[in-house]
């Protein structure tokens, strides 16, 4: 009977640490990604006494460029711009820059797999849950994965500039990536993420094939939703030759934020532990590629 007692007391004491863990790796996430989308929604200041208002304007994006650029540096991984100024059909000009990171392979291998999110917004949207979330939750799983010691292929990380204009930025970087012939296995994009007003922490997949929705079923321990209506970036990705898989809250079943594209899309909107719940999802996806 004493030996029971014990054997059920020392499984109590695991759970609790268990739980406690678990409750600690949550609390860590979101912290880290309260800061990003904090600085990025105007809620914090992003340098001195800065604080954006959106991320629309030329110069409000080229401070978040600066900001997402020293964020990867500080990361340890290698930044990088990709700067562009070119016209539309209409001759309008953009100038704009995709800032990304590579995280080499720590073995001889010419595979890539692409984790995304764009960082500009609609004019006057401060921007939370279109697309600051997205933003947080890629520099979180890339930081993870700069700190992993084994990666048997190569990853790239990209904050998009310009994609609430025809989604120039991801043009111009698919356009870099078929130029200098980079081996792209997958690009996985995140938007609309922090919203999740039923609190069942679903998830929502729109894949160019069933392996990769697949790879994020296996991972997740919430609903997954399949969205049947192509948006206007994975077909860019598709027709340019590249598997891809876009990650976001429950939009077929109308969970998703009302505030998208307004001034009412506020940090303050954001359910950090949807974020960080969907963070763990991604990063365990970006862990089973990289062994």
């Amino acid at each position: 009977m004493k030996s029971y007692t014990c054997k059920i007391l020392l499984l109590c004491i695991c759970y609790v640490q268990w739980g406690f863990s678990q409750s600690t790796k949550e609390d860590q996430i979101i912290n880290f990604q309260k800061d990003i989308v904090g600085k990025l929604t105007g809620h914090i200041p992003i340098k001195g006494k800065k604080k954006l208002k959106s991320r629309f304007s030329t110069s409000e994006r080229k401070i978040v460029a600066d900001f997402l650029f020293d964020a990867l540096k500080d990361a340890n991984i290698d930044a990088k711009r990709n700067s562009y100024n070119v016209q539309n059909k209409k001759g309008k000009q953009y100038s704009g820059s995709n800032i990304y990171g590579i995280i080499p392979a720590t073995v001889d291998s010419d595979e890539y797999v692409v984790l995304a999110a764009h960082y500009d917004t609609a004019e006057d949207s401060p921007g939370a849950v279109h697309n600051a979330t997205g933003i947080a939750l890629t520099h979180y799983v890339a930081s993870k994965l700069q700190a992993l010691p084994n990666r048997s292929k190569n990853f790239i990380v990209v904050f998009f500039d310009h994609q609430e204009a025809n989604m120039i930025g991801c043009r111009m970087f698919i356009k870099k990536m078929k130029k200098e012939k980079y081996n792209i296995l997958s690009m996985h994009r995140v938007d609309y993420m922090g919203w999740d007003n039923d609190e069942d922490r679903a998830i929502e997949l729109l894949a160019s094939n069933i392996s990769l929705e697949s790879a994020y079923r296996l991972e997740s321990s919430v609903p997954v939703f399949k969205r049947d209506v192509a948006t206007a970036e994975s077909k860019i990705f598709s027709e340019l030759g590249y598997e891809t898989i876009t990650i976001t809250s429950e939009l077929k079943n109308g969970d998703n934020s009302p505030f998208v594209n307004q001034t009412s899309d506020k940090y303050t909107t954001v359910n950090f532990k949807y974020l960080a719940s969907t963070t763990e999802i991604v990063y365990s996806v970006m862990k089973t590629y990289a062994r």
